[in-house]
């Protein structure tokens, strides 16, 4: 079975720009029975919480641009391009301080936070964009393992995003609570591969905001997925 392929978001590092530019250390989700950090906080709270805000401003105010961008495959070249063509002039209605304020991040984390808003302003799924929850077995990118793990946790899934902050100790730990489980979805092959943790909750967003109407009826009542 071919390894799970991660879009390219491994190892990236935040960085969001308020005049002078301040980084994150990314924090690691690792595969067994409890997880681990390569560090243990972020470096940079500040920096997290802005992007959160932003996500959640833009999902609310840019809605239409917002489905455009998760309309697209992650880590794919029409994801790229509708980034570029979304935020070449910025979006300063979305972030907060002065006029001088922006911020640059790498497209996943800029399209999770995104998809986290979409969630979180409860913003009615288009049936085009709704994803089936595939079977552990048939998964093959990290975007699948996440909708895998959330199609049958669908409770874990949505207590981590609505009762956590992105990139702080309460994510991470709630999010090494749930790595058991998730590493079940990810192929054999892949399992010693670790995973940035609020990249990690971030897919797990838009797995939850993605669940066709009727798989999320049945997970929230234990029925059949």
């Amino acid at each position: 079975m071919p390894k799970v392929k991660v879009d390219g978001i491994l190892a990236g590092i935040l960085a969001v720009a308020l005049g002078v530019t301040g980084q994150a250390a990314p924090a690691q989700l690792a595969p067994g029975v409890s997880g681990s950090t390569s560090t243990e906080t972020f470096g940079h709270d500040e920096a997290m919480r802005l992007l959160s805000v932003f996500g959640n401003c833009y999902a609310r105010r840019y809605e239409a641009d917002a489905l455009a961008l998760v309309a697209t495959e992650p880590g794919s070249r029409a994801e790229a391009e509708t980034y570029r063509r979304l935020f070449r002039r910025g979006n300063q209605a979305c972030l907060v301080g002065a006029e001088d304020t922006e911020m640059r991040m790498p497209v996943a984390l800029v399209r999770g936070a995104i998809a986290e808003g979409l969630y979180k302003n409860h913003i009615a799924l288009p049936a085009n964009l709704a994803l089936a929850m595939p079977e552990a077995g048939t998964v093959r990118t990290f975007s699948e393992a996440a909708r895998c793990y959330t199609g049958a946790h669908r409770d874990q899934a949505r207590d981590l995003i609505e009762n956590t902050q992105p990139g702080t100790r309460d994510e991470l730990v709630a999010l090494n609570r749930i790595a058991p489980d998730f590493y079940r979805c990810v192929p054999d092959t892949a399992r010693g591969r670790g995973f940035q943790a609020t990249q990690l909750r971030f897919r797990l967003a838009e797995a939850l905001w993605r669940m066709p109407a009727a798989s999320a009826t049945a997970a929230a009542t234990g029925g059949a997925r």
